[in-house]
């Protein structure tokens, strides 16, 4: 039997559940009524002429409060004088207590048979199934499938505070967009949560998580960083659920995705999709994605948008935006004499029917109480404020609820890109108070750092601490820094603060751009001509002092341990990264500036990917003649660094920089022996269940080199599909979703009388 917590209903939603589950034991109609002043009336049936029932639903946490109330009670039911009086409530009941209860109602009610606790109604749920199911926010909190969250073999950050569960299901409302996920999972293993900041998207990924958990998967992971992390832990035979929250978010902007992600990602899906047994959930915000698209092409893929389930508030019923509003103030403790304010005039209306109606707001004005600054009658006006403008949410807190050092912490992180070591994070702090120390008179010591950081821990940034103890800071949420760009960008003189004061390559790219134009994608802060000169001024002065701040997240294997690695490699980016930005702006100083400093460092120094791509783009933006070593040496060293197929890839694009030396260099017998050497490399590297990827990469080697690899690629071949096999045989045959995938019910009420119903209550409760 579940163990479930009433509590994590409302008074309004326990009482529509005692209706439904009394309903379906007696097999009669009960009448529910308006919330407010019931008489000692929840609910009432009439049997028949010589029988009619009232019930009366308490939602309570202890007997002592529920003691107290039902003995205010007793005046009402004996005015009432029903024949038979019935009692649900949330609180577990001893057997003493029955009794106490039962002699207290004597002769209302006829024995303790008709007073059900705790222990009863899930004794009841059991029996009647269809309840159960309707009740989503019971089976999603229910003890078993929070243990099973618990024991599951998780990873990384998959590892949820119980308390965090049950407080987000608290205010969790289903609508449509649940069935249409597990929809989506059914036919293709993943799924793409996509919308607006703040509409809910990780908190819908969250319910799909915790429901797929409920029906025995094995494994949980929370894809933190990059899609190397799901190819950590995927493991065959394992039903496996995947987690990827705001996987084009953390870099994209500052610069795209990075290591072959995007193709990497795709590999990934095209996976999932073939396999019984694994589930990939990904969220994102939708405006990144789109902007994704437009510069990744493996990303613009039309099997995509047929997975994508976008949460859009314009489909949101008034039901589901009130519900929302709703289950945020009935749990977040707001003073009666504030809520009444509310409810006078239906004033609540106005906030579920606004224009700005956003979860988010809703949730950060709960989360600061911002009703502890004004009075009673001035409520549903200061809330009201919030809507009409939305930045406001996070302005307020901003200039009003931070110290100074804090604001320039959020600044100058706005500007940097999470994840950031702290200890990077405090070098970029103190860079802008000296280099502004006029402006800013300020001193942060590692004491006062210390207090910037617990301030603003849990409400604007978070902190994660790896094996090492070394701490990375990122933002809480990604409206955040949406709302920081904002901040910035009409504020001249701050801007120049700011890039006076930059210590950290990252921070050119991340906030700031030279393209001018206006466009739904262009989400960073344009310069003008006159701070255009500054920030190109700055990059020249202090170009080889700048260090970089970009961090990523290795998990080790097998365990729960991780490590937060710095990339020190970054020459290469850092001058292409200027070139393709002067794309957009005309500045030949910048230009001749990068192309001699590319002249000095020419000699390959391939470090990893994303040099290795740079160098090559710098190639191709340098005149031939102006290439101050032998092309052959270049070749020759190029081909000493080539160590996997991708580096293979990439070298056969020096053919047509530099064909003759190229073709000399292919033609030499020691180049077979590199062939060889990587295609081991990889054969030997690559899991079983990769081998239909390695092949698709050996035929293209065969291809571009010429090379026969018919024999490894049949090995390869033959491996694989035993593989296939085996597994299938494993594999049983289930359907998953036979029972998941039903209509969100909507309430006996018309769409007012429902609304009014769940409010009038709400200052009562």
């Amino acid at each position: 039997m579940n163990e479930y917590n009433f509590l994590n209903l409302s008074s309004f939603e326990f009482e529509n559940f005692s209706r439904d589950i009394l309903q379906e034991k007696f097999d009669v109609f009960f009448e529910s009524f308006t919330s407010g002043q019931d008489g000692g009336i929840d609910l009432r049936a009439t049997v028949s002429k010589e029988e009619n029932i009232i019930v009366q639903a308490k939602r309570y946490t202890k007997y002592s409060d529920l003691k107290s109330t039902l003995k205010t009670e007793l005046k009402s039911v004996k005015t009432l004088n029903p024949d038979r009086y019935i009692i649900t409530t949330s609180v577990g009941l001893t057997p003493p207590n029955k009794n106490e209860i039962l002699k207290m109602f004597h002769p209302y009610i006829k024995s303790t048979e008709d007073i059900f606790g705790k222990n009863d109604l899930n004794n009841l749920l059991g029996l009647y199934p269809k309840v159960e199911e309707r009740y989503y926010k019971l089976w999603l909190s229910s003890t078993n499938i929070l243990k099973r969250l618990v024991h599951s073999t998780v990873y990384n950050q998959s590892k949820f505070e119980l308390e965090e569960i049950r407080e987000t299901l608290k205010i969790y409302v289903q609508n449509n967009s649940f069935k249409e996920a597990l929809d989506i999972l059914k036919s293709n293993n993943y799924v793409i949560i996509s919308g607006i900041p703040g509409i809910g998207k990780t908190t819908l990924s969250r319910m799909l998580v915790y429901r797929l958990l409920a029906k025995e998967y094995d494994d949980f992971i929370y894809v933190s960083e990059s899609i190397n992390d799901a190819y950590s832990f995927y493991e065959d035979g394992k039903k496996q659920i995947f987690f990827f929250d705001d996987f084009l978010g953390r870099n994209f902007l500052e610069t795209g995705l990075s290591m072959n992600e995007d193709s990497k990602l795709i590999k990934f899906i095209e996976k999932i999709k073939k396999t019984k047994n694994k589930i990939f959930i990904l969220a994102t915000r939708e405006y990144i994605l789109n902007q994704a698209k437009n510069s990744f092409e493996s990303l613009n893929n039309p099997s995509l948008e047929l997975v994508k389930c976008t949460l859009d508030l314009s489909k949101y019923t008034k039901i589901i935006k009130a519900e929302i509003l709703y289950n945020h103030l009935f749990f977040a403790n707001v003073p009666k004499s504030h809520l009444k304010n509310l409810v006078a005039n239906k004033s609540y209306s106005k906030l579920i029917e606004h224009k700005s109606y956003n979860p988010r707001i809703i949730e950060t004005f709960v989360q600061n109480q911002f009703w502890d600054n004004c009075e009673p009658n001035d409520f549903s006006k200061t809330i009201l404020s919030f809507f009409d403008n939305p930045t406001s949410v996070w302005l307020h807190a901003f200039e009003n609820t931070i110290s100074k050092g804090s604001q320039i912490t959020l600044l100058v992180l706005s500007t940097i890109g999470t994840p950031v070591l702290l200890e990077d994070l405090r070098i970029a702090i103190n860079s802008f108070v000296i280099a502004n120390i006029k402006k800013y008179p300020l001193t942060i010591d590692s004491i006062e750092f210390k207090k910037i950081i617990k301030e603003l821990e849990s409400t604007f940034i978070s902190t994660k601490m790896d094996s090492s103890k070394k701490i990375a800071v990122e933002f809480q949420n990604p409206s955040i820094q949406d709302f920081l760009i904002n901040y910035i960008k009409d504020k001249e003189v701050l801007i120049g603060d700011l890039i006076n004061s930059f210590c950290f390559v990252s921070q050119f790219f991340r906030v700031f751009t030279f393209d001018k134009s206006k466009s739904e994608f262009n989400r960073r802060i344009p310069l003008d001509d006159k701070l255009l000169e500054q920030y190109v001024n700055k990059i020249i002065s202090d170009f080889h002092l700048f260090k970089s701040s970009y961090i990523y997240r290795a998990n080790f294997q097998n365990s729960n341990r991780f490590g937060w690695f710095r990339n020190d490699d970054f020459k290469y980016s850092f001058l292409i990264q200027i070139l393709e930005e002067l794309e957009k702006s005309s500045n030949k100083k910048l230009h001749d500036f990068v192309i001699e400093e590319f002249k000095q460092i020419i000699e390959p120094q391939l470090t990893g990917y994303s040099e290795r791509k740079a160098y090559l783009k710098l190639l191709n933006k340098i005149d031939r003649k102006d290439i101050n070593i032998s092309k052959v040496d270049l070749v020759n060293s190029f081909a000493d660094q080539v160590n996997s197929i991708e580096s293979l890839k990439d070298f056969s694009k020096l053919k047509e920089l530099f064909s003759e030396e190229y073709e000399e260099f292919i033609a030499n017998p020691n180049f077979e022996n590199i062939i060889e050497e990587v295609v081991e490399y990889e054969i030997q590297s690559t899991e079983v269940n990769q081998y239909e990827n390695l092949i698709d990469e050996l035929k293209e080697l065969e291809n571009d080199f010429g090379f026969n690899l018919d024999n490894d690629i049949n090995d390869l071949s033959e491996k694989h599909a035993e593989f296939m096999h085996e597994f299938d045989q494993k594999m049983e045959k289930e359907d998953d979703y036979s029972h998941e995938a039903r209509e969100y019910e909507e309430e006996m009420y018309k769409e007012e009388e429902f609304i009014s119903n769940l409010f009038d209550g709400l200052a009562d409760e």
